[in-house]
C-alpha cells in the first residue's frame, strides 16, 4: 500500500503543478516526496509524508525508544496511550518525518534556501488525537479521500503522464461506470 498510495499523491502533487522528488534519502531514513512548484512571489516547496491506512490496528506514530524501555511495551502496540504520551510520540515522529537535522540537511540538499511546507498525506485513522497534535504542530493534513478526489475532479482535463496517471485514470474510469447506474 505505501508505494501505491505514494504514487497517487506524486500524480496528485503533479496535477497541482509541482514538479516532485520521491525517496530523497537521509541515512535509512527517507523522504516520501518533495514536490516544488511556481508561483507568483517564487517558488513554492512542499514535503509530504504519506502514511496510508484503510484498517488501522495501531498508531501513526510509535512509542519512542524510551517510553518502550520504561513501560515495558512494544513500539506498535495499540494500548491506549495517555495524552502526554501521545504528544511525546507525535512530537517525535513529526522530528523524525520532517524536522530533524537529516530531513532538513536533505531538503537543503535538493533545492538549497527554499522555504519548505510540511503536509501529512493519510488515510483511516484509529485516534483522532494523533492528527490534532500534528496539525497543531503546523503540518498541514490531506486525506487520501481528498487527494482522490482532486484527481478524480481533474481527470477531464488530461493526464500530464506521471507515475500515477494510469491509476488516476482507472479510478477515474471507475467513478464515471458506476456513476452513471
Amino acid at each position: 500500500m505505501p508505494l501505491l498510495a505514494e504514487t497517487l499523491v506524486d500524480e496528485w502533487l503533479n496535477r497541482k503543478g509541482f514538479f516532485t522528488i520521491r525517496g530523497i534519502k537521509d541515512g535509512v531514513d527517507e523522504i516520501d516526496l518533495l514536490g516544488v512548484r511556481p508561483t507568483p512571489t517564487g517558488l513554492e516547496g512542499w514535503h509530504v509524508e504519506v502514511q496510508v491506512s484503510f484498517r488501522p490496528v495501531s498508531y501513526i506514530s510509535k512509542l519512542t525508544k524510551e517510553l518502550q524501555d520504561k513501560l515495558k511495551k512494544k513500539a506498535t502496540t495499540a494500548w491506549e496511550r495517555p495524552p502526554e504520551i501521545v504528544n511525546e510520540c507525535v512530537d517525535a515522529w513529526i522530528a523524525k518525518k520532517f524536522t530533524n537535522r537529516g530531513k532538513s540537511a536533505a531538503r537543503e540538499r535538493a533545492w538549497p534556501k527554499l522555504e519548505w511546507n510540511f503536509y501529512f498525506v493519510h488515510g483511516v485513522v484509529k485516534y483522532e488525537k494523533e492528527l490534532a497534535r500534528i496539525r497543531a504542530a503546523g503540518i498541514k493534513l490531506v486525506s487520501l479521500h481528498q487527494v482522490l478526489t482532486d484527481i478524480c475532479t481533474r481527470a477531464d482535463q488530461g493526464s500530464p503522464g506521471a507515475a500515477g496517471a494510469d491509476l488516476a485514470d482507472i479510478i477515474h474510469y471507475y467513478e464515471s461506470y458506476y456513476g452513471k447506474k
